[in-house]
């Protein structure tokens, strides 16, 4: 699973990197959020279940501007129509939820479910999204289980770059009558290089090959990108143990991200 997260790459930066086609727009885009959430442009180390994130959701059909349907022409729009980028609550709050209390339990969806659960399956078309991230956090359990805490660790790009975790989000206005947007992780099996940490992790979206476009295109239905719901190749991400002060939500700074 993931619990805690960290994005403290600036926002035009990550977003360049994932969508360079649009990066003539990207600093008009990222200026005009500056000024509508000036807390969500501050580095953040030790990003929390309920907080907002920054989240990349799936157009709409409607307003999507492919005009065959495949991942190559999603992405050639992107330069005149780029996606939009929407804080978003992490921890799914389900159309029907009658209480917040519920998104704590739906921060991570396992991708070998999605399209079993009642939640999950009428997201998985025509919600999918991006979380915006530069790595997250997991917790190592020690074999002397009772007298030892568990170990952190930050868990990131070998070569620093951002990272793009597949997510769905949804709408909730049994809550707030304006709507309250939120999204879960999706997460796989660990990969070789974060196993030894945990069984699960966050699945990620590359800038390469595509898969960005094509997660977020709404011409591609969820069987078509079932592919991408699987652990990235090995050697891509490094285990970093760090801090015990990661486990209190109220700590940050670039300290928790320390070996």
């Amino acid at each position: 699973m993931c619990g805690r997260f960290t994005f403290h790459t600036p926002l035009l930066d990550w977003l360049c990197a994932f969508f360079p086609q649009a990066q003539a727009v990207w600093p008009t885009a990222v200026a005009s959020l500056a000024t509508k959430f000036p807390l969500l442009f501050q580095a953040r180390y030790n990003i929390a279940p309920t907080q907002l994130v920054w989240v990349i959701p799936q157009r709409s059909k409607h307003g999507s501007s492919a005009k065959s349907g495949s991942a190559q022409d999603f992405i050639s729009d992107l330069s005149s129509d780029p996606p939009e980028i929407v804080p978003m609550r992490w921890g799914l709050l389900p159309a029907w939820a009658d209480s917040p209390r519920i998104a704590y339990t739906m921060i991570n969806a396992r991708c070998e479910t999605l399209l079993e659960k009642p939640t999950y399956r009428p997201l998985v078309d025509s919600n999918r999204c991006i979380v915006i991230a530069d790595g997250y956090y997991e917790w190592k359990q020690s074999s002397d289980s009772d007298k030892t805490p568990k170990q952190p660790f930050w868990i990131h790009h070998k070569s620093q770059a951002p990272l793009a975790f597949a997510g769905l989000w949804t709408m909730n206005k049994k809550l707030d009558s304006n709507g309250i947007l939120s999204a879960t992780i999706v997460t796989t099996e660990a990969n070789a290089d974060t196993q030894a940490v945990h069984d699960r992790m966050p699945v990620l979206i590359s800038p390469e090959e595509q898969s960005a476009g094509r997660w977020l295109n709404p011409d591609i239905n969820a069987k078509e990108v079932a592919d991408l719901l699987v652990p990235p190749l090995a050697g891509l991400l490094d285990t970093r143990a760090v801090s015990t002060r990661v486990n209190a939500t109220r700590n940050q700074g670039p300290d928790l991200i320390e070996p």
